[in-house]
């Protein structure tokens, strides 16, 4: 139960960092897209398509987690984990999607801060 606890709230932190770190690449790649009207259903989108790769994200963290949580150190988990998201995002890009690199970065800028927030968040509880 402790253990589930502990996941639900590694992957809220992970959903927050994967909305914040995709609300401000957007904003930052094209500033005029952000319209006070359109952010509610901005943020609707996000949560509704973030999160269940978020979750996909944060279940293969989760496993990856137990078999790292021994190290003491961060030189291990971080790589990792920026691994793991790079690898989990570019896989839908190369079988799915033209490549396009400007695309692949500003999805794959928010998927690593999530999994880096999920794992920082999870080595702290």
């Amino acid at each position: 139960m402790i253990t589930l606890i502990k996941f639900a709230i590694s992957y809220a932190a992970s959903l927050f960092a994967f909305i914040f770190g995709w609300f401000l690449i957007s904003y930052i790649s094209h500033p005029s897209f952000i319209h006070p009207n359109i952010v509610l259903g901005f943020i609707k989108m996000i949560v509704t398509y973030g999160s269940i790769p978020t979750l996909v994200a944060c279940l293969i963290g989760e496993v990856l987690y137990r078999k790292i949580k021994r190290c003491r150190e961060f030189q291990f988990g971080i790589p990792v984990f920026i691994g793991l998201a790079v690898i989990y995002t570019l896989i839908p890009f190369l079988f799915l999607f033209p490549f396009n690199f400007s695309h692949f970065f500003d999805f794959v800028a928010p998927v690593i801060m999530g999994a880096l927030s999920f794992y920082l968040v999870r080595r702290k509880i």
